[in-house]
């Protein structure tokens, strides 16, 4: 008999079970290319590939010691006949599926998945072709609430059949418009303690009596790490030691441009994953935010994931609960 991966995820903060990490890139995909004597071109790639590769087996090693199974995936290159045919390595699992109550949902296309998929029951995973934008990206659980940030690309129609199957097992579904990522404005830590951008949601109407810590003048503009190289990239991707290498820079923007995201939308302080009621993985110290955590019993842990600003993915993205612990509870009986 198979033994399955167990699905199952009512709140972002309940004890965590089993997590799918991504994966990044092998640097020798690209030495068949004529890039690869380019050193100033593929010394960087490979310290990208490197690295993150590091990192994710560094975020392993937290959950793991944490006692979360780990589930990874990884590109098979064999399946392609070039880099041309690959939309980007699963580096952010976050950002294509989501689990609700006792089902993983795989609405929207993505390459390199399918040997976790093809070890979750059947009977639990929910597929639909029609590319649908249901993700715990936009989608935040707090045990009977759903809030989903429905993407202005989301028909109509669909979005209604998705939240009228979500009230059928007994969710409330609050919707909105933002157009952005929830994950990359506001953190639900645990029962009663929020992180969050100003001027996100009426937080005294949709979480009544929760302490919501609002990060002081952390406008987008002041989280980028950089002047000068962030416009001839389009405020899409940073790294480090990088900034006059125009050589890298006009082959990412020509040729890996799916590979990147818009990092100037996510704000990585906010972009966190809690491995339970009283420790969640920040990807970076914050005075403020690590006060607020304090007042609550949490405790923190800084894994540094160290080209989020390339991927645009903080710990949350790089990451999805396939099975939590916990129930519909309603948090605002």
């Amino acid at each position: 008999m198979t033994d399955f991966i167990p699905i199952r995820g009512y709140a972002t903060f309940d004890p965590l079970r089993h997590c799918w990490v991504g994966s990044g890139f092998e640097w020798e995909w690209f030495q068949d290319l004529e890039i690869a004597r380019e050193d100033r071109i593929m010394s960087p790639l490979k310290r990208i590939a490197e690295e993150t590769e590091e990192d994710y087996q560094r975020l392993c090693d937290i959950l793991r010691s944490a006692g979360v199974t780990c589930h990874r995936s990884h590109l098979d290159m064999t399946r392609y006949s070039s880099l041309h045919d690959v939309w980007r390595p699963p580096v952010n699992p976050r950002d294509h599926f989501a689990v609700i109550g006792e089902t993983l949902y795989a609405t929207s296309e993505a390459q390199g998945y399918g040997d976790v998929l093809r070890r979750c029951d059947p009977r639990t995973v929910h597929i639909d072709t029609r590319s649908i934008p249901v993700s715990t990206a936009v989608l935040v659980r707090v045990g009977r609430d759903v809030w989903w940030d429905i993407p202005h690309d989301c028909q109509p129609q669909h979005a209604e059949e998705y939240v009228a199957r979500w009230r059928q097992d007994g969710f409330r579904v609050h919707t909105s418009h933002r157009g952005y990522h929830s994950d990359a404005v506001f953190c639900v830590v645990r029962p009663g303690c929020i992180v969050s951008l100003m001027d996100i949601q009426d937080y005294h109407q949709e979480f009544p009596g929760w302490d919501v810590m609002y990060l002081p003048d952390q406008g987008h503009e002041l989280m980028w790490p950089w002047q000068t190289m962030k416009s001839r990239v389009g405020r899409r991707w940073w790294l480090k030691g990088e900034d006059h290498n125009h050589q890298l820079i006009n082959f990412v923007n020509t040729w890996l441009t799916d590979w990147v995201g818009y990092a100037e939308e996510t704000v990585f302080d906010v972009n966190m994953l809690s491995i339970d009621h009283n420790t969640i993985i920040c990807n970076n110290y914050n005075k403020e935010v690590f006060a607020h955590f304090r007042k609550h019993g949490v405790e923190p842990i800084i894994f540094n994931f160290r080209h989020r600003w390339f991927w645009d993915g903080g710990v949350h993205c790089i990451t999805q609960d396939l099975y939590r612990e916990g129930e519909q509870t309603d948090y605002f009986a």
